[in-house]
């Protein structure tokens, strides 16, 4: 007996067509508030809000530097990061809600940085500077600060920036 093939092909190439047209009619549409994990994100702009003057002795001014400030929970998380290039005038002014130990790692950071540890008295408490781009090593502030300012790295050797020296800034 010989059985003919191709009515069961055709039915089964029908059921095939009939399912996947049915999963095609059904999917949501994607979500585009989302960005796809390999979109192209542009690098953030500097934003000048503000001057910070280093001073030693109360009248010696060493440098004075654009200021971007971050002053929220979101700034400070994001900071640098994802930022493959900066002016030598520009720089970011962390502010935080207290003064206490304070911590930053370099992750996602495309540049090396100077970070300097401030306290509520504007004065440079601690130095890391040299800090190397995306590690992922703590870079601990050791004293109370309640200002974190991050410049390209050797700022504070060009400029003779010492632990003990002042900081002030105006915000525009």
């Amino acid at each position: 007996m010989k059985i003919n093939k191709l009515p069961a092909s055709i039915a089964i190439l029908s059921l095939l067509i009939l399912v996947s047209s049915c999963n095609q009619n059904n999917r949501s549409k994607p979500d585009t508030t989302i960005p796809p994990r390999y979109a192209i994100q542009k690098e953030p702009v500097f934003n000048k809000q503000g001057v910070i003057h280093f001073i030693r002795n109360q009248t010696d001014t060493l440098a004075t530097m654009n200021i971007e400030f971050a002053d929220t929970p979101q700034k400070r998380e994001k900071g640098l990061m994802h930022r493959r290039s900066m002016e030598d005038n520009q720089s970011m002014l962390f502010i935080f809600d207290k003064e206490e130990r304070q911590s930053f790692w370099m992750k996602d950071t495309h540049i090396a940085l100077d970070i300097l540890f401030i306290n509520e008295a504007k004065t440079i408490v601690h130095m890391a500077e040299n800090c190397q781009p995306y590690s992922l090593k703590s870079i601990p502030s050791f004293e109370y600060a309640l200002y974190v300012f991050e410049a390209n790295a050797g700022f504070a050797e060009k400029n003779d920036v010492k632990v003990g020296d002042k900081i002030n800034f105006v915000r525009f």
